[in-house]
C-alpha cells in the first residue's frame, strides 16, 4: 500500500507536499526537485541514502501535491525562502542540500542567505544565472506547454535534458512520467507555467562568494541544458567547492544513474561528515 501524502502549512498559509523517511536519528539530508518535477524523481536515490541518513523529499509550489497558487510566476528565491520555512515547521535542523537543477538554484539561495546554517551541499546541473540563451529555451517550453500541453512541451525540452543513450532507451516511459508529473492533458497548467517563467531574469554570481560550506558540483558531459562550461562558473565563485564531470550523463543525473550517483555523492558527505574538509 502506498503511503498517505503527508502535508505542511506554512506561516504564509501554502500548502506543501513532503515525505520523511530513513534513519530517524541520522543527519538531514533534503532532496531539491528541478521544474516540473515532484518527489517521485528522487526514487532510485532514495535507497542508497536512508540506512544513514533522515532524508527530506517535498514539491515546491507548483509540484506535485503541493499548492499551485493562481497568481505568478514563481521566484527561484522565493520557493528557496518556502524550502526554508518548511525547514522550520518540520525541525529540520543543518541539512544536507542536494539538488537537480532549479533545486540546485534554489539550494545556492540557502546557501548564499545563511552562511553556515548547513552540513553541506551536492549541487548538479547548477548554473550561476539563467543566461540569454536559457530564457530563450524556458520561454519556448513554455509556449509549447500552452499550446500543446505537456507532450509537445516534453519534445522541446527532452534532448536538452538527458544523454543520448539514456534518452533513446527510454523515451516512451519518460514521455508518459513527464505527462503524469504535469499533470495530463487536460488539467490547469499554470503551476507549471509559472515555475518555468519564474526562473526567468535570475542571477546569484554576485552571492555566491557568501557561502561557506562544503559544495560538490556535479555535471554530466554531455548536458546540454547547463553544459559544464557553465556550471563551472558557479564553482569557481564559492570558495573551496569542488567540481567533477561525470562521463555520458546529461542533465539529470539522479535520475539517468542513480546508484552512480548516490556513490558520489556519499564519498563527499562520508568524507566532510569525518572531518575531512572538502
Amino acid at each position: 500500500m502506498r503511503p498517505q501524502p503527508t502535508f505542511a502549512t506554512l506561516p504564509s498559509g501554502l500548502k506543501l507536499h513532503y515525505r520523511v523517511q530513513g534513519n530517524p536519528h541520522g543527519p538531514w539530508v533534503v532532496l531539491l526537485n528541478g521544474l516540473l518535477s515532484d518527489t517521485t524523481m528522487w526514487a532510485g536515490v532514495l535507497p542508497g541514502l536512508m540506512g544513514r541518513y533522515r532524508v527530506l523529499t517535498f514539491d515546491s509550489r507548483g509540484q506535485g501535491k503541493s499548492d499551485a497558487p493562481e497568481a505568478g510566476p514563481y521566484p527561484t528565491a522565493l520557493m528557496a525562502a518556502e524550502a526554508k520555512a518548511l525547514f522550520g515547521v518540520l525541525g529540520v535542523e543543518r541539512p544536507w542540500l542536494v539538488g537537480l537543477s532549479n533545486g540546485s538554484a534554489m539550494s545556492l539561495e540557502l546557501l548564499s542567505a545563511h552562511p553556515g546554517a548547513f552540513a553541506g551541499a551536492v549541487l548538479t546541473s547548477a548554473m550561476p544565472r539563467i543566461d540569454f540563451a536559457m530564457a530563450l529555451k524556458a520561454e519556448h517550453w513554455a509556449r509549447c506547454l500552452e499550446v500543446g500541453g505537456p507532450l509537445m512541451q516534453f519534445d522541446a525540452v527532452a534532448p536538452f535534458l538527458w544523454g543520448d543513450a539514456f534518452l533513446e532507451a527510454r523515451h516512451g516511459v519518460l514521455r508518459a512520467y513527464h505527462q503524469v508529473v504535469t499533470g495530463g492533458a487536460g488539467k490547469p497548467m499554470h503551476g507549471n507555467l509559472h515555475q518555468i517563467r519564474g526562473i526567468l531574469g535570475w542571477d546569484i554570481r554576485e552571492r555566491l562568494s557568501l557561502i561557506q560550506n562544503p559544495v560538490l558540483m556535479l555535471s554530466g558531459a554531455e548536458d546540454l541544458l547547463t553544459p559544464p562550461w557553465k556550471c563551472l562558473e558557479t564553482a569557481q565563485r564559492i570558495p573551496g567547492s569542488r567540481f567533477e564531470v561525470v562521463p555520458g550523463i546529461g542533465h539529470a543525473y539522479p535520475v539517468e544513474d542513480p546508484k552512480g550517483f548516490v556513490a558520489r555523492i556519499r564519498n563527499f558527505m562520508d568524507k566532510v561528515d569525518a572531518g575531512f574538509g572538502r
